[in-house]
């Protein structure tokens, strides 16, 4: 099962930061706060390659969740651009 925590869509001229809010506020009070430069900087480089996206979602971060029962067996965190985008490098570190 995978669920999204934040994803970049492109709007208009700009790009939207959507965040699951549900998922983040279990994470750190004050989530909003610690990703401002990371999303910042994410949208700077998201609207070079803008002309390259195929639908209106340009970036996500997803988990995977694997449970069996209640248990959870295995979970992972995925970021996804879009088919065929490569991200620079200096971003995939």
């Amino acid at each position: 099962m995978y669920l999204f925590l934040y994803r970049f869509e492109l709007r208009g001229n700009g790009i939207d930061f959507v965040l699951n809010e549900v998922i983040a506020e279990d994470m750190y009070p004050d989530i909003d706060e610690k990703m401002k430069p990371l999303v910042h900087a994410c949208c700077e480089t998201l609207l070079r390659y803008r002309q390259l996206s195929v639908s209106n979602t340009i970036m996500d971060g997803n988990f995977l969740v694997i449970m069996d029962g209640n248990f959870l067996v295995m979970g992972e965190f995925e970021v996804m651009t879009i088919e065929g985008f490569v991200m620079p490098s200096i971003i995939r570190n």
